[in-house]
């Protein structure tokens, strides 16, 4: 069963926590390899919004997660009255409700990583604003997850929607704070991955 709350800290995209995080893991380590793994939940892949396909990626991200330094995961983290539900006037059904089994990680996904080498980072948790993209609102002077020399590798569930503006809202800050940015393509789905491939393409952005 997926684990409905890790054994780490969840936090808000943007604010850092009282103490740092992951402190001993950052002093003089420069050239991290980060695994950035957006939306790898329940609902995604076998439930209210599953993406054809999506049980495929868990065993590729599991491939490469524990050659990365630090793993991230981001989470559609929704309260019951979120706007995007179409119960509520939006476009979605149901989905990724906070702390219901929908809303949690697919299983294995956590299996043999340390908890010092993970976060977890919630989007959507405002019931009236959609959120895609995880770290709109995170800038260079105000985020301790990316140093310069780092290299930042996104992947995870839908490719067109959270994948791609999570990945436009980290390209932007590896402009800011001077790292790499890379798309692990088998480790990433969507309903139609177009609009990702297109843009990657676009802004110079390789797979990695």
């Amino acid at each position: 069963m997926g684990r409905l709350v890790p054994n780490c800290e969840y936090e808000r995209a943007g604010h850092e926590s009282k103490n740092e995080f992951n402190k001993k893991a950052t002093i003089n380590m420069t050239g991290r390899k980060i695994l950035l793994v957006v939306d790898v939940q329940r609902d995604f892949i076998d439930g209210s919004l599953a993406v054809p396909g999506a049980e495929a990626i868990i065993p590729e991200i599991n491939g490469i997660k524990n050659g990365a330094d630090l793993v991230y995961f981001t989470l559609d983290w929704h309260p019951k009255d979120h706007c995007s539900f179409k119960a509520n006037g939006g476009q979605w059904p149901e989905h990724c409700v906070h702390y219901t089994l929908g809303a949690s990680l697919a299983d294995g996904l956590l299996d043999g990583l340390e908890e010092a080498k993970t976060r977890f980072i919630l989007k959507g948790q405002n019931k009236e604003r959609e959120e895609y993209g995880a770290l709109a609102a995170v800038t260079a002077s105000n985020q301790s997850l990316f140093l310069a020399g780092d290299e930042v590798t996104v992947c995870g569930i839908a490719s067109e929607f959270c994948v791609l503006e999570t990945l436009k809202n980290v390209f932007r800050l590896s402009q800011e704070v001077g790292f790499n940015v890379n798309v692990f393509l088998k480790g990433t789905v969507g309903f139609d991955s177009t609009p990702l491939l297109e843009w990657m393409a676009g802004n110079g952005v390789k797979e990695y």
